[in-house]
């Protein structure tokens, strides 16, 4: 906890709130498909995905991860308590973990702050450690899948 703010219960009330927005149908299946269903190999999945406009995957990709950049912007800007949110979610640092590194490019080509406030956030010195070991977990899972599609082939 930062020795400067102490949380306090509004943020714990605005934690909750986000947390029961995450429990809607539409919304859970949105994460359960960027968590656990999409794993792009490489950066032209991955665009692939956002250029699908009107398809459902698209929609979910779309709501998820722009789901976590608000959240974050409202850390950002001192509306939850940044040491709270952490202690709260790893899913956001998670999800920046497997496609953050396809963010330079996207923005390049498309749109220019796209999940700009979830690397700001991810970017700060604690949560990069956190980045990193989800960095880690999601190169070890990708290998694995590599290695059973080849198997299988």
């Amino acid at each position: 906890m930062s020795k400067d703010k102490k949380a306090s219960s509004k943020d714990a009330q605005v934690l909750i709130q986000l947390y029961d927005l995450r429990r809607e149908p539409v919304m859970r299946q949105a994460r359960k498909f960027m968590a656990f269903e999409f794993w792009p190999q490489n950066y032209d999945e991955f665009k692939a995905l956002f250029m699908d406009l009107g398809s459902e995957r698209n929609h979910w990709a779309r709501q998820c991860l722009t789901y976590w950049d608000m959240a974050a912007a409202m850390v950002l800007h001192g509306a939850i308590s940044e040491d709270l949110f952490y202690a709260a979610n790893g899913e956001p640092y998670f999800l920046f973990a497997k496609y953050g590194h396809y963010l330079p490019q996207l923005r390049k080509e498309y749109t220019s702050e796209f999940l700009i406030n979830l690397e700001a956030l991810c970017s700060r010195p604690k949560s990069k450690a956190r980045v990193k070991e989800f960095q880690a977990r999601v190169e070890m899972r990708r290998k694995a899948m590599a290695a059973k599609a080849a198997g299988q082939a």
